[in-house]
């Protein structure tokens, strides 16, 4: 039963005239339409000769197709590779040629890029994607060739999803999602997350960011929720104003909007008081702006940690009673939570061995869950490496405390060393963001002659901020060992960041060798 396309055929024997995904423009789907949809267009992709195990490849940006287009990929044994929308056309080749791709779903803003590489790599099959609104498109013309009889089901530990890593430290690798895994990221999220069965999710997110379909989208249907694409909105406002109108249950806040989202949630709390619960997600965010969310939104309150790995679910995940009864942990706001249900998180040392839970002593972080991919494609060196007796060693730095709270420090990469004294980016960036002037920060080493490396920190001001980079200095040497402080401060207008809203610290590093 952990077969990915038979959670929307047993949906709609259910609900079938529950609605399933609607649009803020209009565009509704119920269960029986999105299950009747899927196996159409599943039956279509099998009938222009894909056959089981096959990858499928989509450079699509959100739109209802795009969910349709995953459970299609399910029903028919096919494997799905998303393609980030805002890939280059060299980027996207990289998948493309890795996966071994034989057809490809194709935003229409893409086409010319999507031709040459369907030439390129002898693609069966270009689709492009139109307008939802339309029934005259070459994607609803190539559904209804489908028979509406179900295909085959395919084992529960078939290959799903290439899910590629955002490649911060190498070129991007393929996580294996399968059935069985990503069933079991909907059955973690359905506890983790506080949905009950008929949560309404509110979308806005770009669903490039594989983890979004995966760990919101697909579990919303697990619970026979609702999905409301609210996607393209304008901004924290926007993203507000349709909490209200679409009254949503579930949702979630990106780290950029953190700050704004919590004076507009302040502002106007009628918006927001039907929410069960709003999850932080992307990149860190500073304790100090996670305690100011969590004093507006009270018990709606969520942190976690996963990875791309974990096929989209959480590894760690904060509790209700953390916020309204206080929490146990030593510094609850820089915690991730402790381990989710049927997870278990170690702290290890260089040679493997456990690092005492006392909150302070960093080790590596690794997880075994039964969320957990199955490896890499066609990578078993990397799979090999981070893969080992059971246990995902995740390269995140971190510690856990007597309560078993989770501290994720820094990304091993990201580690600076400086005249032989560890210096977490995480810690520096902590410090600079407790400045009011400071919307965001960002710190990577830089190489120092006498040192080694050195601290850099890239910061972005808030509108109408004088911050100048002495009031950071003087700021960072109250708080800060001379060894941990900026050596070189540079102002920007936003940091730069992948699809799931990650800073990119390899392009800073990039821009700066560039520079020198």
């Amino acid at each position: 039963m952990d077969q990915i396309g038979r959670l929307l055929v047993d949906a709609a024997l259910q609900y079938p005239d529950r609605v399933a995904i609607r649009t803020r423009d209009g565009l509704v789907r119920t269960y029986a339409d999105f299950d009747a949809r899927t196996t159409r267009l599943a039956n279509a992709m099998l009938g222009f000769g894909l056959e089981p195990g096959d990858r499928v490849a989509a450079w699509l940006g959100t739109c209802p197709q795009y969910l349709e287009i995953y459970l299609a990929v399910a029903k028919a044994g096919l494997v799905l590779v998303p393609v980030n929308i805002l890939f280059t056309e060299h980027e996207a080749a990289h998948q493309l040629d890795d996966s071994g791709a034989a057809a490809m779903f194709h935003a229409e803003s893409h086409a010319e890029q999507a031709q040459r590489l369907a030439e390129r790599f002898g693609l069966r099959r270009l689709v492009p994607i139109g307008d939802w609104h339309s029934a005259d498109t070459p994607y609803e013309e190539l559904l209804a060739t489908g028979g509406t009889e179900p295909p085959p089901e395919p084992s529960e530990d078939a290959l799903f999803v290439l899910s590629y890593t955002s490649g911060t430290t190498g070129r991007p690798k393929g996580a294996m999602v399968t059935h069985r895994s990503l069933k079991n990221t909907a059955r973690n999220h359905a506890h983790s997350y506080r949905t009950p069965q008929g949560s309404v999710v509110l979308y806005y997110a770009n669903m490039s960011f594989v983890a979004t379909v995966l760990g919101l989208l697909m579990a919303h249907l697990f619970v026979r929720g609702t999905i409301v694409i609210v996607a393209p909105v304008d901004g924290p406002q926007d993203a507000m104003d349709a909490m209200g109108e679409e009254q949503g249950t579930f949702t979630f806040v990106a780290s950029p909007w953190l700050a704004p989202m919590t004076e507009i949630a302040r502002q106007q709390p009628e918006k927001w008081q039907q929410v069960r619960s709003i999850v932080h997600s992307a990149s860190k965010a500073s304790p100090a702006q996670l305690e100011r969310w969590a004093e507006v939104i009270g018990h709606r309150y969520l942190e976690g940690w996963g990875m791309t790995e974990g096929s989209g679910s959480l590894f760690t995940v904060t509790d209700v009673d953390d916020v309204v009864r206080g929490s146990t942990a030593q510094d609850f706001f820089a915690s991730v939570g402790r381990p989710c249900i049927d997870v278990v998180v170690r702290v290890v040392d260089e040679n493997g061995e456990e690092c005492p839970h006392d909150g302070t002593t960093i080790g590596e972080l690794v997880v075994k869950s039964p969320a957990l991919v199955a490896g890499y494609w066609r990578n078993e060196s990397a799979t090999r490496a981070a893969f080992r007796d059971g246990w995902f060693h995740t390269g995140d730095l971190g510690s856990m405390d007597p309560e078993g709270y989770v501290y994720v420090t820094e990304r091993r990469t990201d580690l600076i060393v400086s005249g032989g004294m560890n210096v977490y980016p995480s810690e520096v960036e902590h410090c600079i963001t407790d400045l009011a002037d400071v919307s965001e920060a960002a710190v990577i080493g830089v190489p120092h002659e006498r040192w080694g490396e050195t601290p850099m920190a890239f910061i972005v001001r808030t509108p109408g901020s004088r911050l100048t980079e002495q009031d950071v200095i003087d700021h960072c040497g109250t708080y800060l060992a001379r060894f941990k402080r900026p050596s070189r401060i540079c102002f920007v207008d936003e940091l730069p960041r992948n699809a799931s809203q990650k800073v990119l610290k390899r392009v800073l590093r990039e821009g700066v060798v560039g520079d020198e």
